[in-house]
Formats: structure tokens, sequence, C-alpha cells
């Protein structure tokens, strides 16, 4: 699989504040588009969560697990950028 790179600016609020949060080593889960599917994967991990149809149901998914968890829930869009960003800590 080919990884496609998107430019992003670092000096971007989410960004920022994403940066930190890995250097602290707070922990977040993921929704991402992967082909057709849309995934839910923990930060740093190798697999993923969790796989679903559509965005909504993989956001619902890992709302919940952010939720019980307390950690952290970023959101992106097809292309990847993040849309969204959630704490619950």
């Amino acid at each position: 699989m080919n990884k496609i790179l998107y430019k992003t600016n670092q000096n971007h609020p989410q960004i920022k504040e994403y940066k930190e949060a890995v250097e602290k080593g707070k922990q977040s889960y993921h929704v991402l588009a992967k082909g057709n599917e849309w995934v839910v994967k923990r930060a740093g991990a190798s697999k993923v969560s969790q796989v679903f149809g559509t965005q909504s149901e993989a956001s619902d998914y890992a709302k919940s697990v952010s939720q019980n968890q307390g950690t952290a829930l970023f959101i992106h869009g097809v292309n990847g950028r993040i849309i969204d960003r959630r704490d619950y800590q």
C-alpha cells in the first residue's frame, strides 16, 4: 500500500495539540478512511480496532470507546486531514 502524503500547516492549532498530546503520551483514537471503508485505530497501533461502512458509524463507535477510556478522538476526512477533535479526558 502506498502512503499518500498531504501537506499540512504544522502551526495549525489542532496539529499543535495533537503533537503535544503525543509527546505527553496521551492516548488517542482516530477515524480514518481506508479505501471504501472507515476504520477506527488507536494511535501507535499497527492494526485497526474496527472497520465500518460509513464515517458516521465509525465515529459513533470511536466516540464510545474514547469516552470509556478517557482518551482524545480525532476524526479525519477522506483526504486524511483532521476535521474534528474531541477530548474525553
